[in-house]
């Protein structure tokens, strides 16, 4: 492996702390060279600095070709944490500690943050000041959302024949949408910084009280759209689970599944549903921040994966059900809170500010960052059709291998494609092994030297019985499960109903397994990450930030989550 990969950034002197604590959720994985091109390098990164100028914490002047809000080291996406610290620290009542806690959670190995003189800016207070009055003092989300939403559904309803374009407007079309993902994701970048107002007040409002309570507060806020897909995969799993027919066509596996169910007593009517998810809800699937990854749409083996999961769960575990119980439980901590702050107005306030804040801007969040996917998924359709094309000319092995190129290589590449045969398969060979290692999960300072990383397979002490893991604190309740370690929502075979779903991260993909395990445990994540929101959301107890859990816990261990103390327990 080469020192440096073909897409890596240099390392920041003004800006040197870089995290994938945040961005490791979202991308676990190294990102492919196209993704991060015409996603990152051209539409978040952009997009993002545009968020940063709206909010008024930066100044323009403040961006170059080094300093970007997302870097990329061996191929891994890193997120600019000194960008979002100076964001907090020249933002009234925000401070880079305050956006540490929501995004850390107080994890050990974070660099403090450490003042520069240039930090201090003046010429932007009223302008940071104007914004935070505007957020703070909303009633409702802007309009804005839903017109970025409506203009990412006529985007995707403007698709052209894919089967019918040309090479040449294939690729048109792909590169079309940098610009748009830079555009929806500047307020991606304004309404996920507010989201951790809320978390911090709440936080405060219940500052001394039972730690479980400001989990319980963010619990069932409702209109999270990580969530619907989830429920759509749970309508799927009620078709086979009432259909004698369908039931024994998945009992046979998954292999050859689509075919058994179409020649089924109900195969056509359970098809047909299944293609209608499929479209809904088409820019879902694994990893699919990289437009390389396979998505819904593109594989629907992946949702039948799911629903053969979770078409072993008992009614009781349906959303509806969860539903009714988690907007009783948080009822009953709002009441808690408010009978232990009795007379203290201050803290009343703070708490009452923060619920209206977690109700309007965790939606905000999940809205924007959806708006994205749907766009990156243009991407990712438009290229793919591009590869099976040139899986049938001789010239890639498998669709997913262009996106081993780079956005200036590709109209040469459509000119001429043979020509790139050799260089894409050296590329992808380089990929896999930057994808055997362990990147770190930070970066501070030093330009890493990526061939001194080691392998993710290097082997890890495994926990023993009355091993007690201390995380993030995250859907609260206790569960007792036996240990399911998943590394592919796509492959989920062996998880239960009432199994502890261990994993390294997961992302909206994973969700409808969430409404069949009994709680989760996850390597990576903090109180706004998705495994925190989604769990509060469907009331599955959840614990993340413990390292090296799905290397360290073994499958059919028996595991105690409590997800309101952030602790798993080993008891078998």
């Amino acid at each position: 492996m080469t020192e440096r990969w073909i897409t890596d950034s240099n390392t920041s002197d003004r800006f040197p702390f870089y995290t994938r604590a945040n961005s490791g959720e979202i991308a676990p994985l190294p990102m492919s060279p196209l993704g991060w091109r015409l996603c990152w390098a051209l539409g978040t990164n952009p997009g993002y600095v545009d968020g940063y100028v709206r909010w008024g914490s930066h100044a323009p002047d403040e961006f170059d070709d080094v300093n970007t809000p997302f870097a990329c080291f061996g191929g891994y996406v890193y997120h600019n944490w000194s960008l979002v610290r100076l964001m907090g620290e020249r933002s009234p009542g925000m401070s880079a500690q305050l956006l540490d806690d929501a995004f850390f959670g107080g994890q050990d190995g974070i660099p403090p943050y450490e003042p520069h003189p240039d930090d201090a800016r003046p010429d932007l207070t009223d302008r940071v000041q104007a914004t935070m009055d505007t957020l703070l003092g909303a009633d409702r989300l802007p309009d804005e959302l839903e017109e970025d939403r409506a203009k990412a559904l006529a985007n995707r309803a403007a698709r052209p024949d894919l089967a019918t374009a040309t090479d040449a407007e294939l690729v048109a079309r792909a590169k079309a949408m940098s610009p748009l993902i830079a555009e929806f994701f500047e307020p991606y970048a304004i309404y996920g910084t507010s989201s951790s107002f809320a978390v911090g007040m709440l936080a405060q409002a219940c500052t001394g009280l039972d730690p479980s309570l400001p989990g319980r507060l963010l619990s069932g806020i409702g209109d999270v759209d990580s969530v619907p897909p989830s429920l759509a995969i749970w309508q799927l799993s009620r078709i086979v689970a009432g259909s004698p027919a369908l039931t024994a066509a998945f009992d046979a596996g998954l292999d050859g599944l689509t075919d058994r169910v179409a020649g089924t007593d109900g195969g056509p009517a359970f098809v047909g549903a299944l293609q209608a998810v499929c479209t809904e809800h088409g820019a879902r699937g694994p990893i699919e921040w990289d437009a390389m990854s396979a998505s819904w749409e593109t594989d629907q083996a992946l949702v039948l994966a799911l629903v053969d999961r979770l078409r072993f769960a008992g009614e009781d575990q349906s959303p509806d059900a969860r539903r009714a119980r988690i907007a009783a439980d948080r009822a009953e901590a709002e009441a808690e809170v408010r009978a232990a702050l009795d007379g203290n107005a201050e803290a009343l306030g703070t708490l009452d500010l923060g619920l209206h804040l977690a109700s309007m801007y965790v939606p905000g969040r999940e809205r924007t960052k959806l708006t994205e996917m749907m766009t990156v998924h243009e991407v990712r359709v438009a290229m793919r059709e591009l590869g099976r094309r040139m899986v049938g000319r001789g010239v890639v092995d498998a669709p997913e291998r262009v996106f081993m190129l780079l956005d200036t290589e590709l109209d040469e590449f459509v000119a001429d494609p043979m020509s790139f045969a050799d260089t894409i398969r050296s590329r992808h060979a380089q990929f896999q092994e930057l994808a055997a290692k362990q990147e770190p999960l930070n970066i501070y300072r030093e330009q890493p030297d990526i061939d001194a990383w080691p392998l993710r397979s290097e082997g890890t002490e495994p926990v023993t019985v009355g091993d007690v893991l201390t995380g993030v604190a995250g859907g609260p309740g206790t569960v007792v499960g036996r240990a399911r370690v998943i590394h592919d929502p796509g492959d989920p075979r062996g998880l239960e109903p009432g199994d502890i779903l261990v994993a390294s991260v997961t992302d909206p993909a994973w969700t409808p397994l969430f409404l069949s395990a009994g709680g989760v445990v996850v390597e990576l994540g903090a109180p706004m990450s998705h495994a925190m929101i989604v769990s509060r959301e469907l009331g599955v107890p959840c614990v993340t930030g413990i390292k090296g859990a799905a290397k360290r816990i073994r499958d059919g261990m028996l595991l105690e989550v409590d997800g309101g103390r952030g602790t798993v327990t080993v008891l078998e």
